[in-house]
């Protein structure tokens, strides 16, 4: 009785670890899936960065997200210059901006930091403005805990907007 006991208990083991598998294989499929748009879309904007910044690597992919949709590329050109380059999701105008033209994504959230003295940094990103001014776009917990956001112009740091209490 103790061998067929043990055998039970080898079986149920081996559902369980089965079951477990199975389930971080399902999890990790949404995983995949929920990831495509992102990596389309980061995919895109390199082929236009390199296209036209003559870009061969990136650095860093940003989403900008508020009347319309930018993605922006930090990478190096050919020209050994740190660049962002800012694609519309809709249209075909690509921006460029020479990094060591404007404040760095560090230097945004100082400014954040030292204006409104938030919890916590949720998330920086680099974007434009309608109208074609470039800029961070600070994401920021305040002291009460809300999500608010603060546009800092990347040309000279003056803080464009700031959005409370989302």
């Amino acid at each position: 009785m103790g061998r067929v006991q043990r055998k039970t208990k080898r079986i149920k083991r081996m559902i369980i670890i089965g079951i477990i598998a199975l389930i971080l294989i399902i999890i990790w499929g949404f995983y995949m899936v929920a990831q495509l748009p992102y990596r389309e879309a980061k995919s895109e904007a390199f082929q236009m960065a390199a296209k036209y910044a003559k870009v061969d690597s990136v650095k860093n992919f940003y989403i900008y997200n508020r009347n319309s949709t930018y993605y922006t590329i930090e990478c190096e050109n050919h020209d050994n210059q740190d660049v962002y380059v800012v694609i519309p999701k809709k249209g075909n105008r690509v921006n460029i901006y020479a990094k060591n033209k404007g404040i760095t994504k560090k230097a945004a959230e100082k400014i954040v930091n030292q204006k409104y003295q938030p919890q916590k940094i949720v998330k920086t990103v680099f974007g434009m403005k309608n109208g074609g001014t470039p800029l961070w776009e600070v994401a920021y917990e305040n002291q009460q805990g809300n999500l608010c956001y603060a546009q800092v112009a990347f040309k000279d740091g003056q803080v464009l907007q700031n959005i409370t209490n989302m």
